[in-house]
């Protein structure tokens, strides 16, 4: 496929909502509970799975550099023989923190497509993508089928999860009219319950909606949002939050903040300095130095 040039360095944020404007414009209702909310989300995926299939067969003839739409279509009738969804999918267990702090396992399910000749992003990083979302109910609530730059923390959580399951193009080729050619790009998708996707947040659709995505992967960016020499997927030290590993408690998550132990000493100072690859932990006491202020 062709892209127009430039694309690289320019990143389009995928921003959903602010607080402040959900607030001021009544786009959300008071939570439910999660578990009873996770059942229902969970009952309402697995019917749809075993009962839906995708267009795997124009997939299995398109050409490694076509972009395919993806399209969902209920087994009946003339499509009877047709493999359901559910003997497709994995599944996929993320925990998400309720309304008084604790956990609730939710499991989602993804689809590996194509699967790219490239390697996989992290759940962090910045991606070159097209992408399809879609209700259970087939309607598209979001399309770009020219790709453009996201930063995958700023989108819902569902979607940034499925990065690490696709693998991008080969690097791209340019053409003689100016614009970038990709060959070999990944594509999966993603069927998620509603506490990875808008929750109780009615902007975009309706309140607690399971969501699809399908999204075709050309090329991604590692990110270190804070410049502090520690990849951004490295800062999430308990593997199910971003946001909350502050090891400081200064406000600032560890991936915004340059001093992660607040010892005055910047994290790129402390993080690697022999260059092996290794965080360092100079009194060897199990804490690497950027994280030890001791």
């Amino acid at each position: 496929m062709k892209i127009l040039k430039p694309f690289f360095g320019i990143v389009c944020l995928l921003v959903f909502a602010t607080a402040c404007e959900e607030q001021q414009r009544g786009f959300r209702e008071p939570p439910r509970d999660y578990e009873p909310q996770r059942a229902v989300d969970n009952d309402s995926l697995l019917s749809f799975l075993q009962t839906r299939f995708y267009n795997y067969e124009e997939y299995a003839t398109a050409a490694t550099n076509e972009q395919v739409t993806f399209t969902i279509d209920t087994i009946q009738g003339d499509n009877a023989n047709k493999t359901p969804l559910s003997d497709q999918v994995e599944e996929l267990n993320f925990r998400v923190k309720d309304n008084d702090g604790a956990y609730v396992d939710h499991t989602a399910y993804v689809l590996k497509i194509r699967e790219g000749v490239g390697t996989a992003p992290t759940a962090a990083d910045s991606v070159f993508v097209a992408y399809k979302g879609m209700l259970l109910n087939l309607s598209r609530f979001d399309e770009r089928t020219n790709p453009v730059w996201f930063e995958s923390l700023s989108v819902v959580k569902g979607f940034s999860a499925l990065m690490p399951y696709i693998k991008s193009a080969a690097a791209p080729t340019i053409n003689s009219d100016g614009t970038y050619a990709f060959d070999g790009f990944g594509s999966a998708a993603i069927f998620m319950p509603s506490a990875l996707g808008y929750y109780n947040d009615s902007r975009s659709v309706p309140a607690y909606s399971p969501l699809i995505f399908a999204v075709d992967l050309f090329t991604y960016n590692t990110t270190d949002h804070d410049g502090d020499s520690v990849p951004t997927h490295l800062e999430d030290l308990d593997g199910d939050n971003y946001f909350d590993d502050d090891t400081d408690s200064d406000g600032l998550p560890n991936f915004r903040d340059d001093d992660d132990d607040n010892d005055g000493i910047l994290t790129r100072t402390e993080y690697d300095a022999n260059n092996d690859g290794i965080a360092d932990d100079t009194d060897n006491d199990g804490t690497p130095d950027y994280l030890d202020k001791d």
